[in-house]
Order: C-alpha cells, then structure tokens, then sequence
C-alpha cells in the first residue's frame, strides 16, 4: 500500500503574526483570570475573618493550604487488608517486596477464613490504634510552594505600605530561597522612603545583596560542595604522584614524568613501559579529564595501591605487538596521533 504522508503546510508571515497575536491575548486572558480568582479569594478571605470573628492569617492559612488536606481520608476499614497489615508485621513475612501479598493470599486465607467476629475486631481495633500513632506529613509541591510564598508575601506588602500610610513607618524587605531544592528568584520590597537607600547609602545592589543572602543561607550545601572538590582534587593528585613514582622507579628515571597527552611516543616508546591493568570502564586519559565521580578515582587509585594497576617494562616482542596494534587503531581512525 502506498504510504500517506500529510502535506506540509506553510504559514504566511501574516497568518503567524495573528497566530501569535492569539496565543498571546490567551495568555494575557488566563493571568488575569487567576489575578480575578486570587482578588475574590482576598475579599472572600477578609469577609470569612470579619463574620467569624478569625484573624486573616488564620484564614488565609486554612484556604492556600487547605485543612482538609491536612486530614487523613476517612474509610470503613477493611477485615482482610487489616489481617493482610498485621501478617506482613510478623519477621517471616517482613522484606518480601511484590510477592508479600501472594505469599500472604496463599499462606493465611484459611487461617482468615476461620476467624470469628471478634477477633476480626480485635484486628481492627489494633490497627486503629496503631493509624493515630503514625505520622502522616503533608506533601506540597514545588509550584504549591512557590504561590504560597509569592501571594504570602504580596499580603505581607500590602499590610507594609498600608502600615506605612497609617503610621509613617518605612520598610525593606529581602526574600530568598534558603535551599537549592527551591527553584525561587530573590525578591526584594522597600517602601517609598527607603527604596534606594541600600543603591545611594550602602552602595550595593539589591540584587547583588539578594544573591549573597541567598548564597549565605544555602553555604551548607556549597560547603559539602567545596568539600567534594577537594576530596576529589586530593584522590587526583595521590593517582599522579603514584604514577609518577612507579615510573620513576620502574626505569630508574628521577626526572621521569607521565605524559598522558604523548603517552605512547614520549613514555612507551622511550622507556619501553607501559601501564597494565587500566579498567575498561574509565577511558585512558588525564585524571582531570576523565572523571570528577569521587567513587571511579577511588577505584583507581586503590587499584595503583594494590598493583592491580601498574608500570610494566616491555619485551621486545610486546614493544612490537603494542606498536602494531597502535598502527591498526590509527589506520581504522579509532584514535588520532598528536604532535
């Protein structure tokens, strides 16, 4: 059978220009629909406050985060999976992973089966017990996060300048992600009075402020950063100078160096040695060019240490056979001889 294949269809600049048009007013239609939403959620918020005699943090506590999620589900508890729950706390049955609930259906059906009314609310009971003891923690995503934050803090603006026209107080406000797992710009807020004070007085960038604060706050994690690099640079620099020392050693060479850009010209081919025992998963190269994973420089430089990797002087025969195998890799293009 023939094979359709639709027409490509190409759009005039005009058609483009309206497209984009469209897709923009879209836009422009939706975030004011959510700016409309959040407005009637506010008076929504202070009419709830004021007729229920609550405070709007209350309030607005209750609506952004929402209380309900903060109560588990209330279910009729089922006989069977409370007798399944209390089987698999038993050792035998612990650490069986998809095939507890087979081994579970086959081992112990007859012996639910034989259970009387009150031992199954016996069960029930016990687990009820044991439900209210257990520590349920609410999960609130990313985005959830960042709005919360952001209309929490476009509140606390709108209580600042309206503090501001009621008593004559002034305020600067910084606002910045204390972790990097939270994908938050700084934001910075200052009253009309103080808002250039920290450019023309202190003679620093909000901005610039914002990104040390945050850098400040998030120092733990640079610091295990920090530390990793130089745990790293430490391994490299223990591999190099075992290498250099095992050559040195092996050719009786003190000024010897390895030269992993020119290994075969400068190191093979002029000592007659070569490095045996390199592992198949970490291309031949320099350390600092071949992995930064703190897990494949240990494995390396324990191997140099145990002379599962080391130096070896070359027969005659393996001078040859190594130099023939390096003439093929070259004819087939596998790697490229530098100058």
């Amino acid at each position: 059978m023939p094979i359709h294949t639709c027409p490509k269809v190409v759009l005039s600049k005009e058609v483009r220009a309206t497209l984009r048009q469209s897709r923009q007013e879209k836009s422009h239609q939706f975030k004011d629909a959510l700016d409309d939403a959040w407005n009637q959620l506010d008076q929504a918020t202070k009419t709830i406050a004021t007729s229920h005699h609550k405070s709007v943090h209350h309030v607005q506590n209750d609506l952004y985060i929402g209380r309900g999620l903060l109560r588990s589900r209330h279910s009729k508890l089922n006989a069977w999976n409370v007798f399944c729950w209390k089987k698999n706390q038993e050792t035998e049955n612990c650490n069986q992973g998809r095939g507890a609930l087979k081994s579970l259906v086959q081992e112990h059906q007859d012996e639910y089966l034989r259970l009387s009314i009150d031992e199954q609310d016996n069960i029930l009971a016990e687990y009820a017990d044991w439900k209210k003891t257990k520590v349920t923690g609410l999960r609130v995503s990313m985005k959830s996060k960042v709005n919360n934050i952001s209309q929490t803090l476009k509140a606390v603006q709108n209580e600042l300048h309206s503090l501001k026209y009621r008593t004559g107080a002034e305020t600067i406000m910084y606002t910045m992600r204390g972790s990097t797992d939270l994908p938050l710009r700084g934001v910075t807020f200052a009253t009309e009075g103080v808002q250039h004070f920290m450019g023309s007085v202190m003679g620093i960038k909000n901005q610039d402020l914002i990104s040390k604060m945050e850098g400040f706050a998030v120092q733990g994690m640079k610091g295990a950063a920090m530390n990793h690099k130089e745990e790293v640079s430490t391994i490299r620099s223990k591999i190099h100078n075992i290498v250099n020392t095992e050559l040195q050693h092996i050719i009786g060479d003190p000024d010897a160096k390895m030269q992993w850009t020119h290994y075969f010209c400068n190191v093979v081919q002029r000592y007659k040695v070569a490095i045996e025992g390199w592992p198949d998963n970490i291309p031949f190269a320099n350390l600092s060019q071949v992995s930064s994973a703190r897990s494949g420089l240990k494995m390396l430089c324990s191997k140099w240490e145990s002379k599962k990797i080391k130096w070896k002087v070359l027969t005659d025969e393996e001078f040859k056979e190594l130099c023939l195998k390096r003439q093929e890799q070259l004819d087939t293009g596998e790697i490229v001889d530098r100058h």
